[in-house]
């Protein structure tokens, strides 16, 4: 009876630690963008037409940032520039972060724009702000 009872119990604790080891909790993103802002602002990058732009390069550096689930990424960024917004500002592209199994999401205010793809690399400094919460 102590075996069954033992094995049970550790049939749940492993598939709790799997489960806490593989999806995001809001601490871990939140660390996870911020960390990612400031390896963008660090170093200029080169775009390209191979490269796929802001967008990759945001959630690249979320995944790299050593933060959230050891396995399989759940982050996503999206575009949320608004075409019919006329308030918007023109010098700025926003993304919106998120990840899986979190209801908080953080707003990348990005300038420059993205530049037009190119056959050539062009080099850009970026300058990110954070926000919490939908764009």
């Amino acid at each position: 009876m102590g075996l069954i009872i033992g094995s049970l119990l550790f049939a749940a604790l492993a598939m709790y630690s799997l489960r806490a080891s593989s999806s995001w909790s809001e601490g871990e993103l939140r660390d996870a963008v911020h960390s990612a802002v400031r390896d963008l602002e660090a170093t200029p990058h080169a775009l390209g037409s191979w490269t796929g732009g802001y967008q990759s390069l945001i959630r690249d550096a979320v995944e790299e940032s050593g933060e959230g689930p050891t396995s399989g990424s759940g982050v996503y960024v999206d575009e949320a520039d608004d075409p019919y917004d006329k308030d918007a500002a023109p010098s700025v592209d926003l993304f919106e972060v998120t990840a899986e199994d979190v209801v908080a999401a953080f707003c990348l205010s990005v300038p420059p724009p993205e530049p037009e793809a190119v056959l050539t690399s062009v080099e850009v400094t970026l300058s990110v702000t954070v926000e919490e919460g939908r764009c």
